[in-house]
């Protein structure tokens, strides 16, 4: 059935896995998801391609990119790939109670296993609980997030890294020793939603890094004109990326994704004061921040 296998570098060093398949791939992950918090393919048949990032009793996540949008969840108890499988799989589109899933699969094969997988988007917590919709069915890993509820309901926890809360589930992978009140924990976990909650799913005791994390974290100064401003704030991207507006508050007041190259919002609609941005893009975050006068 795999007549030709390739294995193709992207100019990044990211991994990503090709093969002729017998099935013909119609449509990226990325129209699936329709850079929409529901998908425009609703109760079509699609067949996509992507890298298994984690499997549980109920299916499997896969991505064909990094970054947004790049990720969905396979509702399938038959087909049993593992982690790294490069896959081809066809099925439904579908919005169960709100997160976008394959569904009903009518076809599925393994190219190549072992594949590297996407990165881990590097997201603040208060992002995550807020709107993580880019990143569903993505990896995501968060950073010296302290737990502030280590007991919610079905094994959840509450965890808040200064921007806010997110849960994390247990739906592939259960902590021991449990979470700790007040302790800081890096996780890393497919993003998933359910019960009108994202919900960061660690898959093993190595997604989890309890205590302060040091690893050096990518995070650069972006540079921003003019500041103060009035009506409009401009910079650049080196690449895209999920840009995050937060008040003097820490409160997100904006989320938008944008394209690489110059940039240029508008905030003249902005009440008077100093705010903070973050441009989140694969492992890296390029923040600063800027006045507001009227």
């Amino acid at each position: 059935m795999i007549r030709n296998i390739k294995l193709l570098f992207s100019a990044f060093g990211i991994f990503a896995a090709s093969f002729i398949s017998a099935q013909t791939v119609t449509h990226t992950i990325i129209e699936v998801q329709g850079e929409l918090f529901s998908s425009p393919l609703i109760e079509q048949i699609v067949t996509v391609q992507g890298v298994v990032t984690a499997t549980s009793e109920f299916g499997y996540f896969i991505q064909d990119g990094d970054g947004a949008w790049n990720g969905v969840f396979v509702y399938d108890n038959t087909n049993l790939p593992s982690v790294g499988d490069h896959i081809v799989v066809q099925g439904e589109v579908a919005e169960y109670f709100d997160n976008t899933e394959l569904l009903n699969i009518t076809y599925f094969e393994v190219g190549t296993s072992g594949n590297d997988l996407p990165s881990a988007a590097q997201l603040g917590t208060g992002f995550i609980g807020v709107t993580g919709e880019p990143y569903e069915g993505c990896l995501v890993r968060i950073y010296n997030a302290e737990c502030t509820t280590p007991d919610a309901d079905y094994g959840q926890g509450y965890f808040n890294d200064g921007t806010g809360d997110c849960m994390v589930d247990d739906l592939i992978y259960a902590p021991d020793p449990a979470w700790v009140l007040g302790e800081y924990y890096t996780i890393t976990g497919a993003l998933n939603y359910s019960f009108e909650e994202y919900k960061i799913e660690p898959r093993t005791s190595s997604d989890v890094s309890i205590g302060m994390y040091t690893e050096f974290i990518e995070l650069t100064k972006l540079s921003l004109f003019p500041n103060p401003t009035t009506d409009f704030v401009t910079f650049n991207l080196n690449q895209d990326a999920v840009v995050n507006i937060y008040d003097n508050n820490g409160r997100l007041v904006v989320v938008e994704n944008l394209q690489a190259g110059e940039v240029v919002l508008n905030v003249s609609n902005y009440y008077p004061g100093t705010y903070r941005i973050d441009c989140v893009s694969g492992t890296s975050i390029s923040r600063t921040s800027f006045i507001v006068l009227k």
